[in-house]
């Protein structure tokens, strides 16, 4: 399969390389990224008994789910990652937002078949910027709370 923006052919290979791969938020390509890091946490609790010198544990009880997602992306001019996210707020101001938003990660293979996976609903946490000596470009991070997960085969 072609890549048209860069003309670069995925390779016919079990493993996904970067370049098969499309960010989406809200429908748009955000454009520039440098990483894009989901992630899940879930908790568990021990449960001990009281004067057990058998047995440390008795059981091992898994908590809720939580997702997460880290976005680092190159500023550009035009957009930062904030507007690259598709929301109208005047500068990095994350008090503005009112809306969550729904990420769509799409990986296509070699053959043309792709797989989907939405962040639904996700909500932006923090935000961040490095402007460093001796690099040229400048570099933003966002954090997202993400409140479900979809995944389809298209």
């Amino acid at each position: 399969m072609l890549n048209l923006r860069n003309h670069t052919q995925i390779p016919n290979t079990q493993s996904v390389v970067s370049y098969a791969y499309t960010i989406k938020a809200n429908g748009v390509e955000i454009g520039t990224l440098q990483g894009f890091n989901p992630s899940a946490n879930r908790t568990v609790e021990r449960v001990r008994e009281i004067l057990n010198t058998l047995e440390d544990t008795f059981e091992i009880v898994p908590g809720r789910s939580e997702f997460k997602i880290t976005i680092d992306r190159i500023e550009t001019y035009n957009k930062n990652v904030i507007k690259a996210l598709g929301y109208n707020v005047f500068g990095e101001s994350i008090a503005q937002i009112r809306d969550p938003i729904t990420i769509v990660e799409q990986i296509t293979g070699p053959n043309g078949e792709s797989r989907q996976i939405v962040y639904d609903r996700c909500w932006i946490t923090s935000w961040s910027k490095t402007v460093q000596e001796g690099q040229i470009t400048t570099k933003e991070n966002a954090s997202l709370e993400v409140e479900r997960i979809f995944m389809s085969n298209t």
